[in-house]
């Protein structure tokens, strides 16, 4: 009996948890550790043990680069980006997709204020944005680069990541 019970709390805190499938992609910073170059912080986090803290020394937060086609065979049309950021008073960032050709020659770079999307201070709060792409931009062999970039002197942090890629046919 007990083991049926512990069965069933592990069966459903592993549903609670985001996974990474497909064209979607997670992360909560909590893996990590240890294996990626990032500044990571115990002290203000969404969920888990860790967020990605990114301040004047780190200007750039842990940043997703995969090739178009490693992403997928077929055409990418889209990314949405849902992630919760924790704002202090003197934060300013952006949140950058960044395309690079065969060449690694920059062919795309877009960004979102984070003061448009997440305007209050001092508190968790669910950001959400997406991007598209013209056909001349999604090309196989071109890299995608996702990240949260500082422009100010204030900290600010990023929990809970997911990007979703959308396809057109």
């Amino acid at each position: 009996m007990k083991k049926i019970i512990f069965l069933c709390l592990v069966a459903l805190t592993a549903c609670n948890t985001p996974k990474q499938k497909g064209l979607v992609y997670f992360n909560d910073f909590d893996a990590i550790k240890g294996w990626a170059p990032v500044n990571l912080s115990k002290k203000v986090v969404h969920s888990g043990l860790y967020s990605n803290k990114i301040d004047s020394s780190y200007v750039y937060g842990m940043t997703f680069k995969q090739l178009f086609r490693e992403v997928s065979d077929d055409k990418i049309i889209k990314v949405k980006a849902s992630f919760w950021t924790y704002l202090t008073d003197k934060a300013k960032g952006m949140f950058v997709v960044e395309v690079r050709n065969h060449d690694n020659k920059q062919v795309l770079w877009v960004y979102k204020d984070l003061k448009d999307v997440a305007p209050k201070h001092n508190e968790w709060q669910k950001a959400e944005m997406s991007f598209t792409f013209a056909d001349s931009i999604s090309k196989p062999e071109n890299s995608i680069l996702i990240y949260p970039w500082s422009t100010g002197k204030g900290d600010f942090y990023v929990d809970d990541l997911k990007l979703e890629f959308v396809l057109g046919y």
